[in-house]
């Protein structure tokens, strides 16, 4: 189960939503596992119940108990042998992190952080209660209370990157870089450099996950060939420009790719894809 829940007007300038996610070992055939895609944002979670490990090309990562993650590039697998696992999630925009916390990105992309580590050591108040807590929209509250106490009087100003994201968001990721540099009236060094610092990817890269999404969304669960038409829709070069995307995002080729078996991928990046919000 996948719930999302809004985030107050002061803290929606750095965050998309939150969320609370719990799967059960019962609902699989083995220990629980499933995949996830890029999404364009980072994420910090707090598990409650279980504990994930993760997995990208094809070696274990290390996942906190409450940890930040940078943007993904590539595919990645949450698995776990416990009976439940349940945490609450925060998306966070693009640049959302880098605001709120002064982070490098560049250093989170495709990694995990202790949470600790941008929250400040002593959590164990909060921990405390939030353990204790088993109405889930209330330990959605107290997690939005914990950043606002992190946020105190800081002000949102937006920076040219912001407008760049809004811009390749609009164009579905479709726009050239070039174009959209052109029309900020700002180097291509400059912005690439400025970008990866508060996004953590190149400009393309981030471009090629918008567009990728945006795409997959519209995928035709009862006609999985309809990507030949979605690669001309999203201008693609040719089918194997998009095979190697494909690949790269989903883990598989179109042909060998068979969404029954992405259980969360379907609810989440296709039925009601929210990370397109």
């Amino acid at each position: 189960m996948f719930t999302t829940y809004p985030v107050t007007k002061k803290l929606q300038p750095y965050i998309s939503f939150y969320y609370d996610l719990n799967w059960e070992r019962k609902d699989y055939e083995n220990d629980i596992r499933e995949t996830v895609l890029p999404s364009g944002k980072g994420f910090m979670v707090f598990q409650y119940k279980g504990r994930f490990r993760g997995m990208m090309d094809n070696e274990e990562q290390f996942v906190p108990k409450y940890y930040t993650i940078g943007q993904q590039t590539k595919t990645y697998t949450l698995f776990s042998d416990h009976e439940t696992n349940s945490l609450t999630g925060v998306a966070f925009k693009p640049t959302g992190l880098y605001h709120m916390f002064g982070q490098n990105m560049a250093l989170l992309a495709n990694s995990t952080m202790d949470s600790k580590t941008v929250l400040g050591s002593d959590l164990t108040h909060f921990e405390t209660s939030y353990e204790k807590e088993s109405r889930t929209e209330k330990k959605v509250n107290m997690v939005e209370q914990l950043l606002l106490n992190q946020l105190e009087d800081k002000k949102y100003v937006p920076s040219f990157i912001d407008i760049a994201i809004d811009m390749m968001n609009r164009s579905l990721g479709c726009e050239p870089i070039t174009k959209v540099t052109k029309k900020l009236n700002v180097s291509e060094r400059y912005f690439q450099k400025k970008f990866k610092e508060m996004v953590g990817i190149t400009p393309s890269e981030y471009n090629r996950i918008v567009r990728f999404n945006n795409l997959f969304s519209q995928f035709d669960t009862e006609d999985q060939n309809n990507y030949k038409t979605l690669v001309a829709l999203f201008n693609y070069y040719d089918l194997a420009h998009f095979s190697k995307d494909f690949k790269k995002y989903c883990g598989e080729t179109p042909k060998k790719f068979h969404l029954d078996k992405f259980k969360f991928v379907k609810e989440a990046f296709i039925k009601n894809p929210i990370f397109l919000k």
